[in-house]
């Protein structure tokens, strides 16, 4: 199984990896803190240098097996030298997708800087796509391996500590951590009516964004999931690098991680008969947003996973309610057109089409709002939006009611 992004090495940690030796002056005793962007869904991105570049955004993947990935499209402006062409299998979607590699670089996040760094470099249009901003690279999984990695959601920060000297003390509970294949999993559980708790490893991937739990098609099918009482809708608007995928999209009883228990869940069944989420070497995966009802830290020294609940533990798990899925496109992402629209829903309903164009939320020009601003105000029930849509040439202005679907 080799996945990068929204996806899915040794077992002993190299401290060296990145070219910073734990004994620099402070490190053991103070971590370093590197200024990050946490989105409203736990998409958390930080800005890094590639060889004294301009500031970059990347986003932090645990799912990601490489030290570093950076866009092709970035890769060309830095005129890096690409090492071969491979095409690859394994990433969400059923297609195979297409990496080079680039070595010798001097990578730098925030003030730490790490020399003669190697990394992959993939199409990340996709990603900027679905995300509705700039993504110039990824920051993978040996972040996690060489240091002790702090996720503060709620205070938007990320911490580095030295897992020699690393001490937790506070309130938080400890988690199984296990390595597989060059990912993280660990314990979780799911309860349906039909079927009482069905217990599995799950991916613990900070790059599933706007995501809660994915179970895989071989697990699915093993515990004939969905059972009949479940309600779904069939969404394909979520792709990884290897194409679009197919999610059967309800609701479980209960999931379980330890002793933090979430009622009436969002649970995504996988339907892909290729790539990541047809393995059946896992379960499924969990993502940003459960992960960022956590203050989360990632100490693989001493095979843990630290969960302390934050403020955001217990609002709802929700779904989007207008039944149209966009994606953003242009140079500053602030074109946004539909990718889907579900039968029997508002969007539906008011006649959307694929391919229209949104240009205005009520009075408010589409274009003086993000992506992620749009998805959040879909997210809540009973609200009345008057959108403005171009189709064509043609322009019109519908009505909807969002509701809840699931």
């Amino acid at each position: 199984m080799r996945t990068t992004t929204q996806t899915i090495l040794c077992v002993v940690v190299v401290l060296l990896t990145f070219g910073i030796p734990l004994t620099e002056p402070g490190y053991q005793n103070v971590p370093i803190t590197i200024p990050v962007d946490i989105t409203s869904y736990g998409g958390l991105f930080l800005q890094a240098r590639v060889n004294n570049s301009t500031p970059m955004w990347f986003y932090l993947d645990s799912g990601a097996n490489s030290p570093f990935v950076i866009s092709a499209n970035k890769a060309k402006e830095l005129g890096l030298k690409l090492l071969g062409h491979v095409s690859r299998e394994g990433g969400a979607g059923p297609n195979p997708y297409e990496a080079s590699q680039t070595n010798g670089l001097t990578m730098a996040l925030g003030h730490k800087t790490f020399v003669d760094q190697s990394a992959e470099v993939i199409s990340l249009g996709l990603v900027e796509e679905q995300l509705g901003r700039s993504v110039d690279g990824l920051v993978g999984l040996d972040l996690f391996l060489n240091y002790v990695v702090e996720i503060d959601y709620e205070d938007q920060k990320l911490r580095l500590y030295d897992p020699q000297s690393f001490v937790y003390s506070g309130a938080g509970e400890n988690i199984p951590l296990t390595l597989h294949d060059d990912h993280f999993f660990i314990p979780a559980t799911i309860e349906t009516p039909e079927r009482g708790e069905l217990a599995g490893q799950f991916l613990v991937d900070t790059g599933g964004c706007m995501m809660t739990a994915i179970l895989t098609t071989p697990f699915a099918q093993k515990n004939s999931l969905p059972v009949p009482s479940q309600k779904t809708i069939l969404d394909r608007s979520i792709a990884g690098l290897g194409g679009e995928t197919r999610l059967l999209v309800g609701r479980a009883t209960h999931f379980k991680i330890g002793d933090s228990v979430f009622s009436s869940p969002l649970i995504y069944i996988s339907q892909d008969r290729d790539g990541a989420l047809a393995s059946p070497e896992y379960d499924g995966v969990i993502g940003t947003e459960i992960l960022r009802r956590f203050r989360i830290i990632f100490d693989y020294a001493r095979r843990r996973l630290i969960l302390e609940r934050n403020s955001h533990f217990k609002e709802p798990l929700e779904y989007d309610m207008s039944g149209m899925s966009l994606r953003a496109y242009g140079d500053d992402f602030r074109v946004f057109k539909i990718h889907q629209v579900l039968e029997d829903s508002p969007a539906g309903k008011a006649g959307l089409l694929v391919g229209d164009t949104l240009q205005r939320i009520d009075a408010v020009p589409a274009s003086r709002l993000t992506l992620e601003q749009i998805l959040q105000m879909m997210k809540a029930p009973g609200r009345e939006y008057k959108l403005t849509i171009k189709r064509g040439s043609d322009t019109r202005v519908v009505e909807i009611k969002t509701r809840r679907l699931v």
